[in-house]
């Protein structure tokens, strides 16, 4: 597929959503005040160096590849607000390294390479404000926990380098926005792009060593369905 049209694939995702707001969605028998979601997102990223384009595959300097699941239970209780918990879990794995030189084919060859699988589990709770299909969110980190095999880095003032890292109280934020499209009665189709900010300051076992604080922030386009419930 052609950059052009990846680009109006795209687009048109989260251009859809906006479109359905505007057309008359089918009356409920019933005024629903509870909605499930539930959504998935899939992401791949790679970096790498090659003496031309289409030359020889060498060691990638970066390859990421994550797996994630968002569920969402809230209650409309006054008007377009809607209040309610989440869980979301994200795995995957990393790998990164250094560039040092091409090999006899031409193939790069890399060195000080890091990485490892991740799992990192987050649960709190989320207002979202609605305007007909399209939505906003801000949710909290009440709960955030992760497991990483390439961050042996940043041990804790014990030293310890296996508990799993967890997230400041005050830096663990979500936001979301999206739409959705009807395909039944109460079932939706929903587009919705996410921003997480959050900081690790400490393990299971103690807080980190000096101090520090460990930065991470992401934006995601998740995809996923949505079931409204009736009082």
């Amino acid at each position: 597929m052609s950059t052009r049209a990846l680009r109006a694939v795209a687009l048109s995702a989260f251009v859809a959503p906006c479109l359905s707001a505007l057309a008359p969605r089918p009356a409920l028998a019933a005024d629903p005040r509870f909605r499930l979601d539930g959504g998935l997102t899939f992401s791949r990223f790679e970096q790498q160096v090659k003496t031309e384009i289409g030359g020889a595959k060498g060691e990638r300097l970066v390859e990421e590849t994550q797996l994630g699941l968002a569920q969402m239970l809230g209650f409309r209780f006054w008007g377009p607000f809607t209040v309610g918990g989440y869980l979301q879990l994200d795995v995957g794995r990393r790998e990164a390294g250094r560039f040092v030189a091409f090999d006899a084919q031409n193939a790069a060859v890399t060195t000080n390479r890091v990485g490892g699988a991740f799992a990192e589990l987050w649960m709190g709770p989320f207002v979202r404000a609605e305007w007909r299909a399209l939505f906003a969110e801000l949710g909290y980190g009440l709960y955030g926990v992760r497991r990483d095999d390439a961050r042996d880095d940043l041990p804790t003032s014990g030293g310890d380098v296996n508990g799993s890292l967890r997230t400041s109280p005050t830096v663990a934020w979500v936001l979301g926005a999206g739409g959705r499209i009807a395909l039944f009665e109460r079932l939706d189709l929903v587009l919705r792009l996410q921003y997480r900010v959050r900081y690790y300051d400490r393990r299971t076992t103690g807080p980190l060593t000096g101090r520090a604080v460990h930065g991470t922030q992401n934006l995601t386009p998740f995809i996923g369905v949505s079931w409204a419930f009736a009082d």
